[in-house]
């Protein structure tokens, strides 16, 4: 079954890893930290003592643990005053990143399947993906039920066209959960790790609606058990130590492509990905895809095509972050330029990372941006920067 749309979680460099696949190709890949060690993970809420204030870049540098420093910008701090030696419940915001460190809020949050807890408000709310008039109407009801709670509560995309009760059952479970690790904090000493988040894996699963996936296959007895109350039978334990996964589904050798300045599209033509420290650049190239073409303008918007469909692809599975730009094939066309954009918007939207298309600069190049939220792909399973200039 080729086109099926799967996630494999295996493990390589002594890491656990992640990968969704459609067609057989990836599309996302998750990176955990080096099993065995004291790893410092996205959700995770630790008490912390404010270690030093910096004015001039609006930050304070919260200790979580003992050598481990994060960056709380004073932002998000509003009227509360915050002075060196307090201790405060803060929640990992981002991952470290090259030589920053973690980033943690003050408003910590725990996600469901179906619904997220906020501590930063008593409102209540519901994602804007969910466009059916009946099914919201439906689901501000059922938020209505909470309308009294001290936290707020947001209805994720997946709450869509889930049973109304399972919705419930899962807020009540994370409300209450939400208030006794709160309460909790008042006893515990610094340092103390409240909650540690849920496996990256498992958190990615449960943004996923089940019709998303085909199948969800693992080599690790441990992860699969995890899995299968979850999954049900979309789970799969893979365990022919003849043949590894990693073989049979070509994973490493996809990966390295993953690392190549050049991507082949079908068509002949090809894309450049220069990543630098302030942004990253692809280039969209003809090659050999115009030789005895007539219709150079059909050509370009097919060239175009293929390489945007690619390239939300790679930005993916690269989890390339901050500015990105995309120089396409010039076209004369204006109807060709809008349908380019309309399809380029609509594969970035398949994104769980937050990602927006942004505008055609005067130079006619196309301005991306997305959530700096976890390492790229080489610096997680350690490869050599390659295109990324030192």
């Amino acid at each position: 079954m080729n086109n099926r749309r799967q996630i494999v979680i295996t493990h390589l460099q002594q890491k656990t890893i992640m990968l969704y696949m459609e067609n057989e190709k990836i599309y996302d890949v998750l990176v955990g930290e080096k099993e065995g060690a004291q790893s410092i993970e996205v959700g995770d809420i630790y008490i912390g003592r404010v270690q030093n204030i910096v004015q001039n870049i609006n930050a304070a540098f919260v200790e979580i643990q003992k050598g481990i420093v994060c960056y709380l910008p004073l932002s998000e701090c509003g009227d509360r005053k915050i002075q060196c030696g307090n201790e405060l419940v803060v929640q990992i915001k981002k991952s470290a990143v090259k030589t920053k460190q973690p980033v943690v809020t003050l408003y910590p949050e725990l996600a469901g399947k179906y619904s997220v807890i906020q501590t930063k408000t008593s409102r209540n709310g519901i994602s804007k993906k969910i466009k059916d008039q009946e099914r919201i109407l439906e689901l501000q009801q059922l938020l209505g039920e909470y309308e009294t709670e001290e936290y707020g509560i947001l209805l994720r995309t997946n709450a869509a066209d889930a049973p109304l009760d399972e919705i419930r059952s899962e807020c009540q479970k994370l409300s209450a959960e939400m208030h006794e690790k709160m309460e909790h904090s008042r006893y515990m000493t610094c340092f103390s790790l409240l909650r540690k988040e849920t496996p990256f894996y498992m958190k990615y699963i449960n943004s996923c609606r089940p019709d998303d996936l085909d199948r969800v296959i693992t080599d690790d007895e441990e992860i699969f058990h995890q899995l299968y109350p979850v999954c049900g039978s979309l789970a799969e334990w893979y365990q022919d130590t003849a043949y590894p996964l990693d073989k049979l589904l070509g994973i490493s050798s996809k990966l390295e492509k993953a690392f190549e300045k050049y991507v082949w599209l079908k068509s002949g033509g090809s894309l450049v990905i220069e990543p630098t420290e302030a942004l990253t650049v692809i280039d969209v190239n003809t090659g050999k895809a115009i030789d005895g073409k007539r219709n150079r303008e059909t050509t370009f918007f097919r060239i175009n095509c293929e390489a945007a469909r690619e390239a939300a692809r790679q930005i993916r599975m690269r989890n390339l972050s901050g500015i990105i730009l995309i120089d396409f094939i010039d076209m004369k066309n204006r109807k060709n330029q809008r349908d380019l954009m309309a399809l380029l918007g609509e594969e970035l939207a398949a994104d769980k990372t937050r990602t927006a298309l942004v505008d055609i600069t005067k130079l006619g190049l196309v301005e991306i941006t997305r959530m700096k939220k976890n390492r790229p792909l080489w610096e997680t399973l350690e490869r050599p920067r390659g295109s990324v200039p030192d």
